[in-house]
């Protein structure tokens, strides 16, 4: 019974009626978190203030997964690694802000209730029994292809740019390269999840969705996405080899090596923007404070050519290696690391493989184009916060999946009585 029931049991997934016996109070707070999940990915696009924004998610993601944990069937699914790796962060965070308590500390001290509540939100989303989180992600990412195509025209039909301009999106995310990350993020996660759609309108429309993000990210001109999804390709067709995988992946391999070689130009343009340099004085920072960090404080890193100072070092794990000290830095990598782990392990299923797509990613992406991990809701939680997340989700569904194998068999050895 061992091997087979091991490979069923990560097969296995919760199915309505599965749903209903494990959570079966939790059905309106679902559908109101489901709203809030889908504002979360959706609602940047058209809002018109970021006060705006919040005030949306306050009522529809936080407010149910703050009542969800009256509910003890809720509660007892979140004692998993991830999650406490990221209480532990959370901890962190507040003595750290504590310690070197400034003007605005209650302000910050805000910032990781923030996230932990939206964390819950997307949790109790995902339990929702009409609409999985596979296709909550997916019509997320039917909504951004139509708005990243209208960012590209607006750019360079309106507009008159020409095409050496860079893309930025419509609404909230009009940053280039946070708007580059949040649309390559949405971009993995549609390719990944689009196999559910066979045939017929969906996936047509899901297609175009795709096109259209792909077009948005290359006239980002973002290299460091460009090397991410890249990243995240090569690692999928090494979780579920294909022949067709493997030969697209020599075939891109082939194409990059044509680009470097008959238009380096291309791919030489704008130099590393500074990035060793940056790297290499961030890391200066980081042994001069590696205790207990700099807190939510104020820090600058001088690039002496451009005569110019930055608030960071355009690496996530740099930056919270300086704000947070090697306890946070390493609470913060083993959060990261559970991630990836629970996205290889659930790798057969599509939602694992989706995660493992987005945390891949997410992982290269902020290595030279992430700004730090404490902020409200903004495109880069599509890489930090959002894979979390969606772990989290897994851990619950795997859960859930081993309760109701465990039954199963249960049941079956007594009829064999």
């Amino acid at each position: 019974m061992g091997p087979s029931y091991s490979v069923w049991r990560i097969e296995c997934w919760i199915t309505e009626s599965d749903m209903r016996a494990i959570y079966p109070r939790l059905d309106l707070l679902a559908t109101w978190a489901l709203l809030g999940f889908l504002t979360l990915l959706c609602a940047p696009w058209v809002m018109p203030s970021n006060k705006l924004y919040h005030q949306f998610l306050i009522v529809l993601l936080w407010l149910p997964g703050l009542f969800a944990l009256k509910h003890v069937e809720f509660r007892k699914h979140l004692l998993k690694p991830e999650f406490v790796l990221f209480v532990l962060l959370g901890v962190w965070t507040l003595i750290v802000t504590l310690i070197h308590s400034g003007a605005d500390v209650l302000s910050s001290l805000k910032l990781p209730f923030y996230v932990l509540l939206s964390l819950l939100g997307v949790v109790l989303a995902a339990q929702q029994r009409k609409y999985s989180i596979e296709s909550q992600l997916c019509a997320a990412a039917l909504v951004a292809g139509p708005f990243a195509l209208l960012s590209v025209v607006k750019v360079y039909y309106l507009a008159g740019n020409d095409l050496g301009h860079r893309v930025i999106a419509l609404g909230l995310w009009d940053t280039v390269i946070m708007a580059a990350h949040a649309v390559g993020a949405l971009l993995v996660l549609g390719v990944l999840l689009s196999v559910r759609y066979r045939s017929g309108w969906s996936k047509f429309l899901i297609l175009l969705a795709i096109g259209a993000m792909g077009l948005f990210v290359l006239l980002s001109q973002t290299r460091g996405v460009w090397i991410a999804l890249v990243a995240a390709f090569i690692v999928i067709v090494l979780a579920r080899p294909t022949r067709l995988g493997v030969f697209t992946l020599c075939l891109g391999g082939l194409g990059i090596a044509i680009v470097a070689l008959f238009f380096p130009e291309f791919l030489a343009q704008r130099g590393l923007s500074y990035r060793p340099e940056l790297f290499q004085k961030g890391l200066a920072i980081f042994t001069e404070s590696w205790m207990l960090g700099v807190g939510f404080g104020e820090y600058g890193i001088t690039v002496d050519a451009l005569g110019r100072t930055f608030k960071h070092p355009h690496n996530l794990y740099l930056d919270t290696g300086i704000r947070w000290g090697a306890v946070g830095l390493a609470l913060f990598f083993m959060l990261w690391a559970s991630v990836g782990w629970r996205a290889w392990h659930n790798r057969r299923v599509d939602l694992g493989l989706a995660l493992l797509g987005l945390w891949t990613f997410s992982s290269v992406s902020l290595l030279t184009d992430g700004i730090g991990l404490w902020f409200k809701p903004n495109a880069d939680w599509m890489v930090t916060w959002l894979p979390v997340a969606i772990g989290l989700v897994l851990a619950v569904k795997e859960d859930a999946s081993e309760a109701i194998a465990t039954e199963s068999v249960k049941a079956g050895l007594d009829h064999v009585r």
